[in-house]
């Protein structure tokens, strides 16, 4: 027997509910949309009354935007993917916290892919959803800035200070943290690059991104390498020896 979750759409354009209510019954068959709602004031007494277990966000709407909307709610029991169009900013704050999101127009191979990872942490995810947005709000008010980095089994979130480098293996990350910690990351080595370089990250070769506050010496030996305060040493490859070299003002 086909077991159902529950979900609410938030979106303040009637042809965007519609348009997202279809593309759900066509192509996600567990999701079972029990409620829609055009504002903020709506969506909050929806949420109150239906009590989803995933909730689809337009994060710009009438009377506030998502953000604030999940703020009104002291128990968010539920899974949240936003829906927004192109926004830079919000998005890559976004991400930062593992949250999930959909671009307009909805592609329908994102959508499905959105709704296997939230019914995945639906059913066996033990941390809630509070946890990062509280990461989020903190990044938007400008404090120190902090990650979300999703394994197989949580997220954790860390200070992005506390990131020494990152190692890419396929699709996956090794973060190797200043504590002594290496966490496994379902985020590949590019997404990391994109997050990480407004930050003093930088790419020095095709598996490898350095936190420049712990590189301690350029060393030219076997081709040329980065010796770090931790003892680690990381190669840095031909391509980008001139760019790692001018980052760090040798």
């Amino acid at each position: 027997m086909s077991v159902f979750v529950k979900a609410v759409i938030i979106e303040d354009e009637e042809n965007n509910r519609l348009h997202l209510n279809n593309l759900l019954k066509k192509h996600c068959s567990s999701v079972n949309i029990v409620g829609m709602a055009e504002d903020a004031i709506q969506g909050i007494d929806l949420i109150k009354e239906q009590k989803p277990q995933l909730v689809f966000l337009d994060i710009h709407l009438p009377n506030g935007d998502g953000f604030k909307l999940l703020d009104c709610i002291p128990n968010r029991n539920f899974e949240v993917i936003f829906v927004t169009a192109y926004d830079q900013y919000a998005i890559k704050a976004i991400r930062f916290c593992a949250l999930d999101y959909l671009l307009k127009p909805i592609s329908v191979i994102e959508l499905k892919n959105a709704v296997e990872k939230a019914l995945l942490k639906i059913n066996t995810e033990k941390e809630s959803i509070n946890s990062r947005l509280e990461t989020f709000y903190a990044n938007v008010q400008n404090t120190e800035k902090r990650i979300g980095l999703p394994s197989m089994e949580r997220i954790e979130f860390v200070k992005v200070s506390e990131i020494i480098r990152c190692q890419g293996e396929n699709n996956y990350t090794h973060v190797y943290l200043a504590d002594g910690k290496k966490v496994l990351v379902t985020r590949t080595l590019k997404e990391f690059e994109e997050l990480l370089n407004e930050y003093d990250f930088i790419r020095v070769h095709q598996s490898h991104l350095v936190n420049l506050k712990f590189v301690k010496s350029f060393e030219k030996s076997n081709g040329g390498h980065l010796l770090l305060h931790n003892g680690t040493t990381v190669a840095v490859s031909r391509q980008r020896k001139e760019s790692v070299l001018k980052h760090l003002s040798l």
